[in-house]
């Protein structure tokens, strides 16, 4: 569970894709981090997030930066992550392992 403390906003996990995030993201602890990484995770595999609402929430939840940062850091550009965060487009493979690389996640076929 994540701690409330630590969290700007609970109801941010409920926000449409649409909002944007806040102009000063909360900077949480390396085991907040942890925990908030496990739980966007949890929510994909339960059909909860997106792919795309949880590269979102990862970004902005975990390492605390805005999609232009991010962008520069993985290699892509604005619009093509912002795109993936969206949903939109249809995306190759080595570029969505290339943006969820830095949380350490990749992605893959999983059993349902």
């Amino acid at each position: 569970m994540i701690d409330d403390k630590n969290v700007e906003d609970e109801n941010f996990l409920t926000k449409s894709p649409r909002q944007r995030a806040s102009k000063n993201p909360p900077m949480l602890g390396h085991l907040s981090r942890t925990q908030a990484k496990d739980k966007i995770v949890k929510g994909i595999f339960a059909g909860e997030l997106t792919q795309g609402a949880a590269l979102k929430r990862l970004r902005v939840q975990v390492l605390g930066v805005k999609q232009e940062q991010f962008a520069r850091l993985v290699k892509v550009s604005r619009k093509t992550l912002s795109d993936i965060e969206n949903d939109k487009g249809n995306y190759s493979v080595d570029t969505l392992n290339q943006v969820f690389r830095p949380f350490g996640l990749r992605v893959g076929l999983v059993e349902i």
